[in-house]
């Protein structure tokens, strides 16, 4: 029995809650993420740096009409049409189950109400997903160990850790599910970074960086600049003196094209800050516009060889 039917399986069991397996109806990747073992998610960035290439985050999985924020759904979407990385927030119900959802209450992206912390998983999984447009969906909020196992030899993986969630717990259900090597944990204090690192020696940490006092403080605790790759934040336009700073230390740079420049590109028509950007040394945009970048970075990299390169033995 191939890998995919025995993870549907897994996942209908998991989620009674669910009609049918979700793998059964779900697109596979365009070219899916197989990470070499023995790697993990800076490694993979590092190498596509090296060949000029630029990945494209998916914030919240790549949303879109029909298709709601972090649903597995949308996920597999995302990746149908070409390789990106995915991002996705957890949070933790009121039994302490990690859940794949933005906002701490549910009003916004479910059809429920009330705040995450405070309901109970089984109450959870009884609502459907609704898309930007408020359109309701046949979509559920999905377990983080559901995404874990569905994204496996499949996609890479940040997992934007909110406040409320020990930092711990989603390093601890990384290496569980043995997704060391396609997830990096996401934490934006020095404090929860250097709790993510002691938490597991091997899981790779997206870390914000923007300044060397962070980048100085973390190497002098200990973290090894192999496993991180940097986040240098939301920013109306460019930083190349941040990105010249990781570039020295060999790691890894996200850049956020989020609100200031999507809003722009949606403005004004003109994509061409996303070469830009990429041109300046950064690994990944995360971006609302991914098909937009997806598509602009197109015309200076060829985005699936270098994938393919990165991504073998």
């Amino acid at each position: 029995m191939k890998w995919s039917v025995l993870a549907a399986m897994a996942l209908f069991i998991s989620y009674p809650a669910l009609a049918q397996p979700l793998t059964a109806v779900l697109p596979e990747p365009l070219l899916a993420a197989d990470v070499p073992a023995g790697k993990i998610v800076p490694d993979v960035l590092r190498c596509l740096r090296d060949r000029n290439t630029t990945l494209v985050s998916a914030h919240r999985g790549g949303w879109g009409p029909g298709y709601p924020e972090n649903a597995i759904e949308t996920l597999a979407h995302t990746l149908s049409r070409g390789p990106l990385i995915i991002e996705i927030d957890i949070r933790r119900t009121a039994d302490g189950v990690l859940v794949v959802l933005h906002d701490d209450t549910l009003e916004r992206t479910t059809t429920g109400t009330g705040a995450v912390s405070e309901l109970m998983m089984e109450e959870i999984s009884n609502l459907q997903l609704v898309d930007a447009e408020g359109t309701v969906t046949d979509f559920r909020v999905p377990l983080l160990s559901e995404v874990l196992e569905w994204a496996r030899g499949r996609a890479l993986l940040q997992l934007d850790v909110k406040s409320s969630v020990p930092v711990e717990e989603v390093v601890a259900a990384v290496a569980e599910h043995d997704a060391i090597g396609y997830s990096a944990v996401v934490s934006y204090t020095l404090e929860d970074a250097l709790r993510a690192a002691a938490a597991n020696p091997r899981v790779a940490l997206s870390i914000e960086i923007t300044d060397r006092e962070r980048l100085e403080a973390l190497i002098a605790a200990g973290v090894a600049p192999g496993r991180i790759m940097a986040w240098s934040g939301v920013h109306p336009a460019p930083v190349p003196d941040i990105w010249a700073m990781l570039r020295e230390a060999d790691i890894p740079v996200a850049f956020g094209a989020l609100w200031y420049i999507d809003t722009a590109v949606s403005d004004t028509g003109d994509a061409s800050i996303y070469s830009e950007i990429a041109d300046g040394g950064v690994a990944v945009i995360a971006t609302d516009l991914h098909w937009t970048a997806y598509d602009t970075l197109a015309t200076r990299q060829d985005t699936l060889a270098a994938y393919r390169a990165c991504l073998s033995p």
